[in-house]
């Protein structure tokens, strides 16, 4: 376009003729004649290809679609059942009357629903949260390595809407006790309670949507008299109306989780993710205001209402215990003592915890697994290993024990001074003085007693009794004090009578 400029500026500005045009610019004369013979419009679309019809979307085409539309009309046709372009497409091309892709289909039916205003585009309310007002709450999944074995996460977040502040844990569950305890951490972290915290329809918290009406779980329900608050629930399929912590989870995932990283545990990442909310928050300033982000979560703190007690979030199961000692839960096996083999019990299924319960006594706890092992006890089967003294070394249990090699040490000794069955017998006997004495002390009992030779159960138990006979202690200032203020006995003697005597007798 620009050598078409020059070659009209020096036909039309300086007067060059259309031979000494196509000299200089090295084209033919032809070429010439046509750039200064035609408007400016023409030399716009020169050398384009002329805008051609549709070959499969035919006016014939059109008008079937448009039958369509005007039936739904005439029948008043709610919106939910109106003819999608798929229908459409499968009709007509069964009439012979499209030949063309479902693709063309749809964009043909889009144009005719938007000429009748039957379709619009989406809009949206720019919205406004006074400070303190409402906290948004969702999650995600993430991937994490966690002692060397990969996880799925679930990164819950929660977000001040407007305000930048977020707070962002992970779980290895989404279940109730995780809701439950994100509730507890984020409320902690923010230093108090939202009047409303909106959710999309989550089936935790949502059990039945029917229209507008939400029908809460218990779970939900629980959540709201615990905290105090009120629960809001999005729209079905709308995340734009909790953008800030559709926008949150993304960013923490980001930023804090990249490239799948490792930790020893689930406490290491939270903490990591906790620390992390709070630099961004020390460091950070509003996207709009340049307000230092430390000042307006200072500000939030004195709008929100005071905190409940703590509580431990978790889900009743019961279950019974097998011939294994073992009860299952999400296909992971827990053990609890032999006297509960058969009996019913009830679990307490918080997020990294278990705790089972016989007729509301303890019984057992359990770090919860998400992995593919499970948690057995190795006290829990003591008992029962003390008359199954050769299975020792075969029970599962004692595989998944990590014994100090203090333990290990004295079992050596054993197996060398006794036959094998009675060697473990040994063992399982000072393995069951832990119940009654501190690992610390049965350990420091175990060395001394590897240190004189007497290494059968009653030597470490004589040792035990020994270490805990308590002795009186003396404060020395204390004992001090006492003797001078005490009355001290001494003799006195009078040897005058004596010498008197001494004389007489002399005399």
């Amino acid at each position: 376009m620009d050598e078409i400029n020059k070659i009209r500026k020096a036909f039309f500005t300086h007067g060059e003729s259309k031979n000494q045009i196509a000299k200089r610019f090295k084209r033919s004369w032809d070429t010439i004649n046509q750039i200064v013979s035609m408007g400016r419009e023409d030399l716009k679309n020169r050398g384009k290809r002329p805008s051609r019809g549709g070959t499969v979307v035919t006016s014939d085409v059109e008008l079937a679609v448009e039958e369509y539309l005007k039936e739904e009309q005439e029948k008043l046709v709610k919106k939910k059942q109106r003819y999608t372009a798929k229908k459409i497409y499968e009709d007509l091309r069964a009439k012979g009357i499209f030949k063309g892709s479902i693709r063309s289909m749809q964009g043909v039916v889009k144009k005719l629903r938007e000429k009748h205003d039957q379709s619009k585009k989406p809009s949206y309310l720019p919205l406004s949260f006074p400070l303190g007002s409402a906290l948004q709450k969702d999650h995600g999944e993430a991937d994490l390595m966690i002692s060397g074995h990969r996880f799925k996460g679930y990164l819950f977040v929660a977000s001040v809407p407007g305000e930048v502040l977020r707070y962002c844990q992970i779980f290895p569950t989404k279940s109730q006790e995780a809701w439950g305890e994100f509730h507890e951490r984020a409320f902690r972290f923010f230093g108090g309670v939202f009047n409303r915290t909106i959710y999309d329809n989550d089936s935790v918290l949502v059990k039945k949507v029917i229209g507008s009406e939400r029908h809460q779980t218990n779970f939900s329900l629980s959540l709201e008299e615990h905290f105090g608050f009120e629960s809001h629930f999005c729209n079905v399929a709308a995340g734009n109306e909790k953008g800030a912590v559709e926008n949150g989870v993304g960013y923490c995932r980001r930023n804090f989780l990249a490239g799948t990283p490792s930790f020893s545990n689930w406490d290491e990442v939270n903490q990591h993710l906790e620390t992390s909310c709070a630099h961004d928050i020390l460091k950070g300033k509003h996207y709009k205001t340049n307000k230092p982000l430390y000042l307006v979560f200072e500000a939030l703190k004195q709008k929100l209402e005071p905190l409940p007690p703590r509580k431990r979030w978790s889900k009743s199961v019961d279950c019974r215990v097998d011939s294994c000692q073992l009860i299952g839960i999400d296909h992971h096996e827990y053990s609890v003592p032999e006297k509960y083999v058969g009996s019913y019990v009830r679990v307490a299924l918080g997020v990294f915890q278990l705790k089972v319960f016989k007729d509301e006594e303890l019984i057992a706890i359990h770090e919860r697994q998400y992995g593919d092992s499970g948690s057995l006890d190795l006290n829990h089967y003591l008992d029962q290993l003390q008359y199954k003294a050769a299975a020792f070394w075969d029970c599962k249990a004692v595989h998944d024990h990590q014994f100090d090699q203090r333990y290990l040490e004295i079992w050596r000794r054993l197996s060398e001074r006794l036959e094998t069955k009675e060697a473990n017998r040994q063992f399982v006997k000072i393995l069951l003085l832990g119940r009654r004495y501190s690992q610390k002390d049965l350990l420091k009992a175990i060395e001394l007693s590897l240190k004189y030779g007497a290494i059968d159960h009653s030597a470490v138990e004589n040792i035990l009794r020994q270490q805990d006979v308590q002795y009186p202690t003396f404060n020395e200032e204390e004992l001090q004090k006492e003797l001078k203020s005490a009355h001290i006995f001494s003799w006195e003697f009078d040897l005058a009578p004596y010498a008197k005597l001494c004389e007489e007798v002399l005399s």
